[in-house]
């Protein structure tokens, strides 16, 4: 059953097609309905029914009923109600019962394609055979039992409403302004309003469109039975229809625009022709509406006069001129704005503005401010300013004068806005203000003393270097003769002349003036004094800049002792000072080559420099040298003394060049190095033996750049040491090999320091990755006039192994690892300084194992021993790492609680007690726990050594003993 309801439910379009072919095929769609959507409402309908039967009656459908005369099953109900709406619409029973047919065979149809097995094909044709069966005798029964009188009085009310229908529809048609016709499939007029026989030139009374047709005859004949064709009646019209419209069954309503002559007038309609259809929805003719819009095109036409005036006018003038409604779409625009933004008109119209043209980040504020016109909340009387982007990506700057369009309500519809292109004038106006701030600021920040004069030599304006020149304000200076900045009277009136005469010379007057400062001062300057003249040629006003040559006259003084300083060292230096022409002659010496050569200043002077070369083909290198870099520094030369001996000198020279670059002489200094040099070949032989005892020594060596931490040099034992071949080394730093860090190896050199050590104790990486302590010896050493480090360095890492296995033995407590009773009172004592020194707490706790004999002697000293264990494993865990924690001896311990107050130390002591009461300590077969019983005090400012705090502590522990034990004292 579910399956019969799942085939006829998804196959109901497929069904009311199959229906519609059949009755299309048998010539009923003429009387019928022709819409698909009505055969699918009415399989619909059928549907839902078989469907309630099965739901109701399942397959077997619904049992004959023996009372005819009042069917209530399903489908009887149905058929009644079905056959009843036919009769009313007209159709008759034998028609009803054939579309039936039509029905029925399409669902045993499908069920014969859909459904294979055959048992279940046989059970669904049974229950439709059974339905329509139903459905027939329904049908039947309820036509048969109708009354005349019913059906009579039923078709009467139906005519009357008809008709009144009619009458109304008529009066609608009749009262039309425009002209109604209505055509047969031919064309020809069946049927036309008043206003459509007022246009054919025809009275016509109201009331009678059905009888147009003897009223359209008389436009050409007499005879009522002829009918007349659009054609004949208006020909415009027809030619119209012909021309504009696809006539043809099931075609599409057409609307066009036609004009026809008319009473020696043009008259313009507008022309709708829709199908006609009957009761079934069946082609019958057309129906043609004219609205006459003769009105309406000559407004348009006059309208669009003015526009293409109005357009004209806007294309004429160069300004940017944009409508936008008020959703700012563009409704107008001007040939300016769009040559200006780069767009075809078309392109610009019905699109948004802001949109469009606005670049992104002014968008939001653009629509707010049009929004505060559309609003009314502003004035329009100011200029808008805004980027626009044209097509091309170009932001152009316009300024806007923006009005609001009002409808004939004086409601705001929109924005007329006239925009100037100022891109240009901007940059210029931004160039201009630019160059104006560049000279302001360029005015301001010379070093020299600017002052603006007019032609009258009133001061206007004055810059920083000119306060700061003669010690005066802007305020004091401005609007002052110039004359207050002179000595007196006449050194401003020779101003003044001077000036004037290099004016009338049309030249910069340039000269030195002494000037006088606010204080009195007197001071040299330099001026320079301009004449400002305007485009007539009149003096506009005069520029003065000032230069303090104060400084310049010292540097003058200066310059004149320096010539005098300069021949005191020429002739007091102990360097050689020789000057002499391209061809080594000389021209100058001083006293120094005189006394290191042995001769007399005029036994050189004009004499060829020849002579001073004990090895003349030294001569010749030193002039190539010279000739070819220009100078020379540090060249060793072979000279000849008056007296036949021989010295080593160490020459510098360069060449002489005139002002055009040409070089015309030579001069050097030098000096002997004889001594030098034989002190330098004892250092070599001494650097032999040094690398002799340095590389075969059995001590780690390293000679270290302090200044790049690299390893400039390592002896064998260091590279045996490291794992490093030597020239691994010697590519190096120091940081490479040493473990620890920055901070860590300044402690050491601190520490190191404190203690009046001569060594340092680092650690070092070896290339095996062992770190190794290390006991290095460093000093400095110089090495061919570079300052180095040197280090021997020693292996100490057992020793340093050893020492601390010894402190650890000599300050911790061997059974437990806690501090003993030594080190934890040397801490103590040392943290108790500490506290009194900055005034910080310091809380002291006192503990003691409750009953530790009764453990020791239930299970044996062993387990006493893990207990105590246990407790400082615990204790540690619990404290922080400030903390001191120490046993004291047996079963007593105690800890020092550093910046702790009492309100905290209780509480670290309570959380104490309890975390070692919850321990268990397994011993044997038995699990052992215990208690502790805490005392705690607070170091005082008073206490001379921490035992004063520890007894206090003490006393509140015996005081926890006395009360309980296993509980928290303070003192």
């Amino acid at each position: 059953m579910d399956q019969f309801k799942e085939l006829i439910q998804s196959h109901q379009d497929w069904l009311a097609e199959h229906v519609q072919a059949q009755a299309k095929e048998h010539g009923f769609t003429e009387l019928a309905s022709t819409r698909a959507k009505e055969w699918l409402q009415s399989v619909n309908a059928i549907t839902d029914v078989m469907v309630s039967v099965l739901d109701c009656c399942g397959l077997g459908g619904c049992p004959p009923s023996p009372d005819a005369e009042a069917p209530d099953d399903p489908v009887s109900l149905f058929a009644v109600e079905v056959s009843r709406r036919h009769r009313e619409r007209g159709i008759g029973l034998a028609m009803f019962m054939s579309l039936l047919k039509f029905y029925r065979r399409s669902y045993g149809s499908l069920v014969r394609q859909e459904i294979s097995d055959p048992f279940r094909k046989e059970e669904y044709s049974l229950f439709l055979t059974q339905f329509f069966d139903k459905v027939d005798i329904a049908q039947c029964v309820d036509w048969a039992n109708a009354k005349d009188e019913e059906d009579l009085a039923r078709l009467e009310a139906k005519h009357a409403a008809v008709t009144e229908e009619r009458n109304r529809f008529l009066t609608l048609v009749e009262s039309m302004n425009s002209s109604v016709f209505m055509l047969d499939e031919d064309l020809n007029i069946e049927a036309m309003n008043t206003t459509a026989a007022s246009l054919l030139g025809i009275a016509d009374d109201p009331g009678h469109l059905a009888y147009a047709l003897n009223v359209a005859s008389q436009v050409v004949t007499e005879d009522a039975a002829t009918k007349v064709s659009l054609e004949t009646a208006l020909p415009w019209l027809f030619a119209g229809v012909n021309r504009s419209c696809h006539l043809g069954k099931g075609e599409q309503d057409c609307r066009f625009d036609v004009a026809a002559e008319a009473d020696f007038e043009t008259r313009h309609y507008t022309v709708s022709l829709s199908n006609l259809t009957n009761i079934s929805y069946s082609y019958t003719g057309y129906t043609v509406v004219l609205d006459d819009i003769t009105d309406r095109v000559h407004m348009e036409r006059q309208l669009s006069r003015e526009r293409n005036r109005a357009a004209h006018y806007l294309d004429v003038v160069g300004s940017i001129v944009v409508a936008l409604d008020a959703s700012a779409s563009i409704t107008l625009i001007n040939k300016a704005g769009s040559e200006v933004l780069g767009y075809e008109e078309y392109e610009l119209l019905g699109r948004n503005w802001v949109d469009i043209v606005i670049p992104l980040e002014q968008r939001d504020e653009l629509k707010d401010y049009f929004y505060h016109i559309i609003s009314e909340d502003i004035e329009l009387d100011d200029e808008h300013i805004n980027y626009v982007t044209t097509k091309g990506g170009e932001d152009r700057l316009i300024s806007w004068k923006n009005r609001l369009i009002r409808n004939e309500g004086g409601l705001p519809i929109g924005i007329l806005s006239s925009g100037t292109d100022v891109t240009e004038q901007r940059a210029m106006e931004e160039t201009l203000a630019e160059k104006e701030l560049w000279l302001r600021n360029t005015f301001v920040a010379l070093d020299e003393a600017v002052f603006i004069l007019t032609p009258d030599n009133v001061i206007i304006d004055a810059n920083p270097a000119a306060e700061s020149m003669f010690q005066m304000t802007n305020q004091e200076i401005c609007d002052g003769s110039v004359e207050q900045l002179h000595v007196d009277r006449a050194h401003y009136v020779e101003f003044v002349e001077i000036s004037k005469a290099a004016f009338a010379r049309n030249e910069t007057a340039q000269f030195e003036f002494t000037l006088r400062r606010s204080n009195g001062e007197l001071f040299p300057s330099e001026h320079s004094v301009s004449l400002i003249n305007g485009d007539d040629g009149r003096p506009l006003g005069i520029v003065s800049v000032i230069h303090d040559i104060s400084r310049r006259k010292e540097a003058e003084q200066e310059l004149k002792h320096s010539e005098e300083k300069f021949r005191r060292i020429f002739e007091s230096i102990e360097e050689g000072y020789i000057v002499s022409d391209l061809n080594g002659d000389i021209e100058m010496v001083n006293p120094a080559t005189c006394k290191l050569l042995g001769y007399e200043e005029s036994e050189l002077v004009g004499e060829d420099l020849g002579m001073l070369y004990s090895r003349q083909e030294e001569r010749t290198g030193f002039k190539a040298t010279v000739a070819s870099k220009g100078s020379v520094r540090g060249y060793h030369l072979n000279a000849s003394r008056k007296d036949g001996s021989t010295i080593v000198v160490e020459a510098n020279a360069h060449l002489l060049f005139d002002r055009e670059g040409i070089p015309v002489g030579m001069e050097g200094t030098f000096r002997d190095i004889t001594a030098r040099m034989e002190a330098e070949k004892i250092l070599r032989e001494r650097e032999k033996q040094y690398r002799a005892f340095f590389e075969n020594n059995h001590a780690i060596m390293l000679l270290v750049d302090p200044k790049t931490d690299v390893i400039v040099d390592a002896n064998p034992a260091a590279a045996n040491f490291y794992g490093y071949s030597v020239e691994e080394m010697r590519v190096m730093r120091m940081s490479q090999i040493t473990a620890q860090s920055e901070e860590d190896i300044y402690k050491e050199m601190f520490k190191a320091r404190d203690e009046n050590r001569v060594y340092f104790i680092f650690e070092h990486l070896l290339a095996s990755g062992e770190i190794r302590d290390v006991e290095v010896y460093s000093g400095p050493i110089m090495v061919q006039g570079t300052q180095l480090l040197y280090s021997v360095i020693h292996d100490v890492t057992e020793r340093i192994r050893m020492e601390k296995d010894m402190k650890h033995m000599a300050t911790t407590d061997a059974l437990t690892g806690a501090s003993n009773r030594h080190q934890f009172f040397q801490l103590s004592s040392q943290e108790l300084k500490r506290s009194q020194r900055y005034g910080h707490d310091l809380c002291v706790l006192m503990l003691d194992i409750d009953y530790f004999k009764s453990i020791n002697d239930s299970y044996g000293h062993q387990t006493g021993d893990v207990v105590l264990r246990a407790l400082t494993v615990l204790a540690k865990t619990t404290l922080r790492e400030t903390d001191l924690f120490g046993r004291l001896g047996g079963e007593e311990f105690a800890a020092i609680l550093p910046e702790t107050d009492m309100e905290a130390g209780l509480l670290v002591a309570e959380r104490l007690r309890v975390e070692l009461a919850k321990l268990t300590v397994q011993a044997k077969d038995n699990d052992v726990t215990f208690t502790v019983s805490i005392g705690v005090a607070l170091a005082s400012e008073k206490d001379v050594a921490i035992e004063d705090a520890i007894n206090r502590a003490d006393e509140a522990l015996y005081k926890a003993k006395r009360t309980g034990r296993n509980r928290v004292e303070k003192n």
